[in-house]
């Protein structure tokens, strides 16, 4: 891609980018004031058994959202279903800041944060199609969640909550219902085209992925269940200015996870996760717990970043993209909801120790089992180089995959491009031909002519030819 079809791009992956960074903001938002409004109706013991209702309403959410997709099949229902979605959160989130009554604070929580979840499926989704190998999408997702970190802190320390909790919320969720819907790239409303099989996601990426992002969970679980029962407890403030380094272990995270495409990343969480680990030591100690909470900080946003990247990668591979794209949120959500109150206990019985030597085994256990099937089997691919490329003679199908390469086109936008080269099919016949609708193919061929920076079938074919000459 050219620097002037760079900097075409930017604008849209800056508001791709922002829409993921205020669903992110939101969905922490309403979990911090679910657990602090537990805290005061319920009681201090109860918030760890409220904060795993609360992780399994999420993960449910994130499930919801690809069944009413499948459920849903014309574009018209699949908008109404987003914006009622939407207009629902809203409405529990208020209910939610109203309700004394511990059965009503109970329900419009669920209802708050499976809605937020719902949401966030469709955002992870878009997402995933969005930046489908693109080389920053760590930079872009990693940078937003540090920002939206940011936000959260600046919202609960400096702002009367309730009132700005419900604008926050508001104006969050107007501004990704109005980015998926008045604006979208593609994908949201309609069935992209789907990969070829051959192209598919791997069995073992998919068993390495989801074994590596349970135990990362577990050790992530050990870590909310004693921080969180400390924060209820007002032994310490879990959003003062100690979450500040989890928007620099995310900010951290993004630049490592775009390095050396993805090889290096999965390295990196785990020494950030076995780092933390030691660090539980330090909980019971008051003059190191600063050091260690920042620190299980800084793993956070490593290990938030490795689940959210990773199946955002592998999820437009797969068979089911609106289901794998939040995959790591729906599975992090179920591990550490069953390991809040398990880990508490042992916290109570045994101190931090066990807990310290119980997250050092889930390290070990990924660095010398999963590390080496999950570094290279989905990193981003790489771009053959064009020395190797000028070795020999190129098929046509390479000439064509070395031309999308070079104009940063979709799988699925390369396979429109293959139609309109090398077919006389007019939009409804390639349409037919791809089992998609004439409208799909109408996106695809309009954002083949933006990277491309041509106007005209014509004008593609000249640029195409114009290319192999090179």
């Amino acid at each position: 891609m050219t620097k002037k079809q760079a900097e075409a791009h930017l604008p849209s992956r800056l508001l791709c980018g922002i829409c993921f960074s205020l669903c992110f903001f939101a969905f922490m938002l309403t979990e911090a004031v679910v657990n602090e409004r537990g805290a005061l109706l319920l009681g201090s013991r109860a918030v760890n058994l409220l904060y795993a209702f609360g992780l399994v309403c999420t993960g449910l959410g994130f499930l919801s959202f690809s069944l009413v997709r499948n459920i849903c099949r014309a574009e018209g229902s699949r908008k109404a279903a987003l914006l009622l979605a939407g207009a629902l959160c809203l409405a529990s989130a208020a209910a939610l800041l109203l309700s004394d009554r511990p059965v009503l604070f109970l329900a419009s929580s669920a209802a708050a944060l499976l809605l937020t979840g719902h949401i966030g499926g469709c955002v992870y989704y878009n997402t995933a199609m969005y930046f489908a190998g693109s080389r920053y999408t760590g930079r872009v997702i990693g940078v937003g969640m540090g920002a939206a970190i940011l936000l959260q802190f600046v919202v609960q320390e400096l702002a009367a909550q309730s009132l700005v909790f419900i604008a926050s919320l508001l104006l969050s969720v107007a501004f990704v219902m109005y980015f998926i819907i008045r604006a979208p790239k593609d994908w949201i409303l309609e069935n992209p085209l789907p990969y070829s099989s051959e192209k598919r996601g791997d069995a073992k990426t998919m068993a390495a992925l989801i074994a590596a992002v349970v135990l990362m969970s577990l050790v992530s679980g050990m870590i909310d269940s004693v921080l969180t029962a400390f924060h209820a407890e007002q032994a310490c403030d879990v959003y003062s200015g100690v979450r500040l380094f989890y928007a620099f272990g995310l900010a951290l995270a993004s630049f490592l996870a775009d390095f050396r495409e993805r090889r290096c990343f999965p390295l990196a969480t785990v020494c950030a996760m076995l780092l933390s680990s030691i660090c539980m030591f330090f909980l019971s100690e008051e003059v190191g717990y600063f050091a260690g909470t920042a620190l299980m900080y800084l793993y956070s946003g490593f290990y938030v970043l490795f689940f959210t990247v990773m199946f955002l990668d592998f999820a437009p591979k797969s068979g089911r993209p609106e289901l794998w794209a939040g995959m790591g949120r729906i599975l992090r959500s179920f591990t550490v909801a069953a390991t809040v109150l398990p880990a508490l206990f042992l916290y109570d019985v045994l101190g931090s120790a066990a807990l310290a030597a119980g997250s050092c085994l889930a390290s070990i256990g990924i660095l010398l089992v999963l590390l080496p099937h999950i570094g290279g089997a989905v990193a981003v691919p790489e771009r053959d180089s064009e020395e190797s490329a000028g070795q020999r003679e190129l098929s046509p199908q390479e000439r064509l995959e070395r031309y999308a390469r070079r104009c940063s086109l979709t799988p699925r936008e390369t396979e429109v491009l293959e139609r309109l080269l090398t077919t006389d099919d007019d939009l409804q016949g390639i349409a037919d031909n791809l089992f998609i609708s004439r409208r799909m193919v109408q996106r695809y061929v309009t954002s083949i002519y933006e990277k491309t920076e041509t106007k005209s079938r014509l004008g593609l074919l000249q640029s195409f030819m114009r290319d192999q000459g090179k």
